[in-house]
């Protein structure tokens, strides 16, 4: 008679195949490195009402006691993906004048209205003209009990981005719909950041002056995910990238809020 006990290879094998190790590593690694993360959040689904979870948030807090009452953050939102096959970023968006760069940068700032946006440019600061944008994607999978690759748009995957989109526009929402905003003496500016963590090869594909398409493999590239909240159209900008390009694009980010807040800092003090 055969056992239905399972060995733990067995066990180790069906955990490689799934994101969940990836998760793990990813809460492990920004915890050793000083990041507050809270995994697992759970949220409502606007469309089912039923609760989804998003794999992991985190922030980084850089303290300064001599910036009183100044606050610059990101909330990284996360989702990964344990890949077999590349990830691969199709159409680049080419630069227009009209594009909708407010949909590319999620922010909510207190005050409201505030004294310190127009005083330089957010979006440009928070690097909002971007290139190696893309509007399309797809992944790389085989037909079962077959060799031969072909290219999918997986649900599972489409699942992780419209998470993302939706979680961050509604804590942009909730921040911006609280009460008391223009007497809020603290100044801040919180951004939430979405992303998509492969633990496999991400690619991005690029159109030549000759038509032919050079294939590139890359560390992180930006999909522009269009989608609709009921019937209203919105657009998100989710950052795709490795896990091994994570925490080095992480430590970026919030580099450059501390820089924003140190610039926040000096405002404030000539406002005085």
């Amino acid at each position: 008679m055969k056992s239905d006990r399972v060995t733990l290879d067995e066990v180790r094998e069906c955990l490689e195949r799934s994101g969940y190790l990836l998760e793990s590593r990813l809460v492990r690694t920004l915890t050793s490195e000083g990041y507050f993360v809270e995994p697992n959040q759970v949220i409502r689904d606007r469309r089912t009402g039923k609760a989804r979870e998003i794999d992991l948030i985190a922030e980084y807090f850089n303290y300064h006691p001599e910036r009183q009452k100044v606050a610059v953050k990101t909330n990284f939102v996360v989702e990964a993906i344990n890949n077999r096959f590349p990830f691969v970023l199709l159409t680049e968006r080419p630069y227009t004048p009209s594009a909708d760069f407010e949909s590319y940068i999620k922010f909510a700032c207190t005050p409201e209205p505030n004294p310190f946006t127009n005083e330089f440019d957010v979006y440009k600061e928070k690097g909002a003209y971007w290139n190696n944008l893309f509007s399309q994607y797809c992944v790389i999978t085989t037909k079962r009990g077959d060799k031969e690759l072909m290219a999918t748009h997986p649900d599972d995957v489409y699942g992780s981005l419209l998470k993302l989109a939706e979680y961050v526009e509604d804590e942009v929402e909730v921040w911006a719909s609280r009460e008391g905003l223009e007497d809020d003496q603290y100044w801040r500016m919180f951004f939430w950041q979405p992303m998509l963590v492969l633990s496999g090869q991400l690619v991005s594909a690029h159109f030549q002056e000759d038509g032919a398409v050079e294939l590139k493999e890359t560390s992180i590239g930006r999909l522009e995910f269009n989608w609709h909240a009921e019937d209203e159209n919105r657009t998100t900008v989710i950052e795709i990238l490795t896990e091994e390009f994570f925490l080095k694009r992480l430590a970026a980010v919030v580099q450059k809020d501390d820089e924003l807040e140190g610039k926040l800092h000096l405002l404030r003090q000539s406002l005085r």
